[in-house]
């Protein structure tokens, strides 16, 4: 029926709690291009006792992943690091390689073009009910620049300099829906509706397909935060979810409390500069009209949910994220070592390389 969608109950989820999605793309181990090899990938990794899922994209040459419910830093970490473990042992027994990042650095002919959005990430937390997930996804999504920012890790499209820090994004901020939720969108109801008015144009079917930064998400019984590009390790990924995470746990704790209507105002502007200079840039508080490095923000927002927080190893996912904040970010280390002579498609060597490690590596750059 015309202006209608199936009807979407919204499933019960324990509040906190959080599932990680990242796209990851698959190399050849020889050459580092995009490879189509994850259902390869996908068929090794059948049967295995693992909590967590990987299935090859359309493309095949990306490998999607994803998390069971998870209570915490720890959790997330481990079970990132047990997907990173299998994964990378599955490619090698087929002569691929696996990388985070936003984006294939070169993409410049046949397999590099099929992947036109690049790599992202996911996160979904639990809400309480589908009303509290449009309001706490109202105040995540003043936030979810931020997040643009930490996991910037895209600065090359086509094998040139795009000037911006996550290209991925750019280009994902043209796609119809993009960016923030309307902010007179305040139940479930109203989403529902607002989306049956896109189905009259045939702009969407369901929920889902409505391409906003932040969205509750039905069928987890989640908000969830969509902006990210893939980080380049996973210990990266696992903390950047669970800072989203306490955000939402904060708000949830704060029943009927909405941001400022005046969030979509300046929310383009944050999006913007965190997409071009990543944690370089600046935010603007919508609400004191005051701007900020995103540097400030995030300290900020990290020593008061440390303090609050129910999780005893959140700070060690503070120490990642502040890590994030150095030196132009993933981004910037990842133009650092094509001002030191690296070619493009040296990045995507570079960035199989950090995902091999279990153990963070520091952030050099080869000379």
């Amino acid at each position: 029926m015309v202006g209608s969608i199936p009807p979407q109950r919204f499933a019960a989820a324990r509040p906190g709690s959080m599932r990680i999605g990242l796209e990851w793309m698959v190399l050849d181990r020889e050459t580092y291009d995009l490879h189509p090899a994850a259902p390869d990938i996908a068929f090794r990794l059948e049967g295995q006792d693992a909590a967590w899922v990987a299935t090859p994209d359309i493309d095949a040459t990306t490998l999607d992943v994803a998390t069971a419910a998870l209570g915490g830093y720890c959790a997330a970490a481990d079970a990132l690091e047990d997907m990173r473990r299998r994964v990378r042992r599955a490619a090698r027994s087929i002569g691929a390689t696996v990388a985070g990042g936003g984006s294939h650095p070169v993409r410049t002919g046949g397999r590099q073009r099929n992947h036109a959005a690049g790599f992202g990430m996911h996160v979904q937390i639990g809400a309480p009910g589908a009303d509290e997930a449009v309001r706490i996804g109202a105040w995540l999504n003043q936030r979810a620049p931020l997040f643009i920012a930490l996991s910037a890790s895209s600065p090359y499209w086509h094998g040139q300099d795009s000037g911006f820090c996550s290209a991925r994004n750019n280009v994902a901020a043209t796609f119809q829906g993009s960016g923030i939720m309307p902010p007179a969108l305040r139940s479930w109801q109203d989403v529902v509706q607002h989306v049956a008015r896109l189905v009259e144009y045939g702009l969407a079917t369901r929920v889902e397909d409505v391409d906003w930064d932040v969205r509750p998400d039905p069928g987890h019984g989640a908000v969830e935060l969509c902006a990210l590009d893939a980080p380049l390790h996973p210990a990266y990924a696992a903390a950047l979810a669970c800072y989203a995470r306490e955000l939402c746990v904060e708000v949830a704790e704060r029943p009927g409390s909405w941001p400022c209507r005046r969030a979509a105002d300046v929310y383009p502007w944050n999006r913007f500069n965190a997409t071009r200079r990543g944690v370089l840039g600046e935010w603007i508080d919508p609400c004191t009209r005051k701007k900020h490095s995103i540097a400030h923000v995030v300290r900020n927002d990290l020593a008061r949910l440390a303090a609050r927080s129910d999780d005893p190893d959140f700070p060690a996912a503070c120490v990642l994220i502040d890590e994030l904040l150095h030196n132009g970010g993933q981004a910037g280390w990842l133009t650092a070592h094509m001002a030191a002579g690296a070619r493009p498609n040296d990045l995507a060597r570079l960035a199989s390389a950090m995902f091999d490690s279990p153990v963070l590596p520091g952030w050099k750059v080869e000379q």
